[in-house]
């Protein structure tokens, strides 16, 4: 009989550190929170997952973490939990959130490469980033038309613009510049006519002025050079 209690009592001391270890996980993450440790909350949040926590613990959680590493300048793994938290719970009733931090996770990464000191970013990752954030942005407000974030999307489209239409008109500048006018020509009038109310707009058809020129069409840079003159008098090309 003492046997057999020891036994079982042996049992349930076996069982006590897998029952205890969700609860460490989500102390462990209330104290990244409070900390607004970024990476202790990511881990946290994937002990929660793997010791199968309810789903409402987890989704909670996701987001939170998500949102804390978002304002802590660290958008990959914002991007990360947000992205899992649309994965796992695509009925949650704040899913709509989940598309928000997921888009400005991407926002923050190609914010991030404009950075003050902050290299030149290369072209082709610049332009990637940006697309694919105005996408995101794009796909919250199409699939949740009555998001309470929707009215912040608008500001979040018309920068992202201007990124794609700057960092085509610098690919521009650099294949003219490497004798690939016919290549700058095309990036130059993909600018004018995908992005005819951006800013880049007067480089885009100043650099299809050089561009036709140094091609020999005369009349298509006529052309371009007296559009640059109505629409932007103080950069008219003789």
């Amino acid at each position: 009989m003492t046997l057999l209690v020891l036994i079982v009592l042996l049992s349930g001391c076996a069982s006590l550190p897998s029952e205890a270890d969700p609860d460490r996980a989500h102390l462990a993450l209330t104290r990244a929170l409070a900390d607004r440790d970024c990476p202790a909350a990511r881990d946290a949040v994937e002990g929660l997952a793997r010791h199968g926590q309810a789903g409402g613990v987890t989704a909670q959680a996701r987001l939170e973490t998500a949102f804390l590493c978002l304002v802590s300048d660290a958008p990959v793994p914002a991007f990360e939990q947000s992205h899992r938290f649309i994965q796992d719970f695509p009925s949650h009733p704040d899913l709509d959130y989940g598309f928000y931090l997921r888009a400005m996770a991407r926002y923050g990464s190609w914010k991030a490469l404009h950075a003050e000191g902050a290299p030149a970013p290369d072209a082709r990752q610049d332009t990637a980033l940006a697309r694919e954030a105005f996408i995101l942005f794009r796909e919250l407000v199409q699939r949740f038309p009555d998001s309470r974030y929707r009215d912040e999307v608008a500001g979040y489209l018309m920068d992202l613009r201007e990124g794609m239409a700057a960092a085509e008109v610098r690919q521009a500048r650099l294949q003219l510049a490497q004798g690939n006018a016919r290549q700058a020509l095309a990036r130059a009038e993909y600018v004018h006519e995908h992005f005819a109310t951006t800013q880049a707009l007067a480089d885009a058809l100043s650099l299809m002025v050089e561009a036709h020129r140094i091609l020999g069409h005369d009349d298509a840079a006529d052309r371009a050079r007296r559009r640059l003159e109505i629409r932007f008098p103080d950069r008219a090309i003789p």
